[in-house]
């Protein structure tokens, strides 16, 4: 393919190994350097990974707005900050709007949109893999931390500013809604291509004011093995938990079915709830974080993994790296992105939004044997068809198919 495009960057809160939106960033710079297109990588703040060793990287700051050693300056610095904007104006006259585009990830922790406004100053065209949803939650996550539910609310409005939401309290909630006021002037400049993970996020943001009505899409890619033999379901035993110990993580509600039911349980991840549930529910195995090798060995130990999100979690990739992995199902709940490749009773199945008696009722769903057989037998199956279209040759086409439809 000729390409008009020969530029990329790519921009994210961070360079240093800290979430998944880093990762998917960082991993997206190293696909594009290896098809031979100039990659810079624009970060807030560092310290830079290794994987980027090889790849021109720019640090604007230490560290994010929340480390500032003025709160009033970081606050400042957060709604629309001077020296993201600077930084990137100068990156920005080395290259052309004819050949270069601008691939954001994430700017609200270390950036701010002033990286939009930037764009919008030189000309340049931009593109936002929607990760999270702060284009248009304040909060970023369309859900009330105070009250540990799911938000309905229109963001911005008056029962959205009333309404103490936010994980640090109501100054919080009143400071990060004056940012998304900031910054929804400061997109709307820039008219960004939305990128979505999943139709999942797409039909939350839907009607945003932003979305242009043509949506693109760019799920996450996978490195899969390239052989994979599925482990034996008869020697799975149990069901694995893997993520973070927080209330929109809903880790309680796992441990409360398993225990309800008498079943085996293990959890893989760490949190501030961790003793809290240790102590609580004894016969359960809490196994701290582990790494992919870890990961890849529990799940093919288990029988399934469970998701207990109780958030509109967009896009887990924990349940394919389960099925990448080893072949096993995931039961998850029906309001998280998982449910665009989860499908109830063909890969798993799926319970309401954190209600207990329907997990349950899923977890003995897969208990019995003819109903986790069929839903074995569909996973490897389907399998093969699932990982080519999460490999990087994929994303590669999906990446190249936006940025040229963006140079005209």
């Amino acid at each position: 393919m000729s390409r008009r495009v020969k530029n990329i960057i790519v921009v994210s809160d961070t360079a240093s190994n800290d979430g998944g939106v880093s990762q998917i960033a960082c991993l997206t710079a190293n696909i594009l350097k290896g098809a031979g297109y100039g990659v810079t990588y624009f970060a807030g703040c560092g310290p830079v990974r290794s994987e980027l060793k090889d790849i021109r990287t720019i640090v604007v700051r230490d560290g994010s707005f929340l480390k500032s050693a003025s709160k009033v300056s970081g606050a400042l610095e957060g709604l629309h900050s001077k020296a993201s904007y600077e930084a990137l104006t100068e990156l920005l006259r080395e290259f052309s709007p004819a050949d270069t585009v601008v691939h954001v990830h994430g700017w609200t922790h270390a950036l701010s949109s002033s990286i939009f406004d930037a764009c919008a100053d030189l000309g340049f065209r931009v593109i936002i893999t929607v990760h999270e949803y702060f284009l248009v939650c304040p909060n970023g996550g369309f859900y009330d931390y105070q009250r540990n539910e799911i938000c309905h609310r229109k963001p911005c409005s008056v029962g959205c500013v009333l309404r103490n939401c936010d994980k640090r309290g109501y100054a919080q909630k009143l400071y990060r809604v004056a940012r998304a006021i900031r910054q929804n002037r400061s997109v709307r400049r820039a008219k960004p291509k939305l990128c979505y993970l999943s139709p999942f996020v797409r039909n939350i943001l839907y009607k945003s004011g932003i979305d242009d009505d043509d949506p693109a899409y760019l799920p996450n890619p996978i490195l899969a093995p390239k052989t994979f033999t599925p482990s034996d379901p008869t020697n799975r035993q149990g069901y694995l938990f893997v993520g973070r110990f927080d209330p929109e993580k809903n880790p309680k509600l796992f441990c409360e079915a398993i225990t309800r039911l008498g079943l085996q349980g293990t959890m893989c991840g760490s949190g501030h709830q961790l003793e809290t549930l240790e102590a609580q529910y004894p016969g359960i195995e809490f196994l701290g974080w582990c790494d992919k090798d870890q990961l890849s060995d529990q799940f093919r130990r288990h029988r399934a993994l469970v998701m207990t999100s109780s958030w509109y979690e967009a896009s887990p990739l924990v349940c394919l790296e389960a099925m990448f992995a080893s072949g096993i199902p995931s039961i998850v709940p029906n309001t998280c992105g998982a449910i665009d490749y989860i499908k109830d009773g063909v890969n798993g199945a799926l319970f309401e939004n954190n209600d207990l008696g329907s997990l349950c009722s899923a977890l003995e769903r897969m208990e019995n044997t003819a109903f986790y057989k069929g839903v074995c037998e569909n996973i490897e199956r389907e399998l093969p068809e699932l990982r080519k279209d999460r490999s990087y040759d994929a994303y590669l086409k999906r990446l190249e198919s936006v940025y040229e439809a963006q140079i005209v």
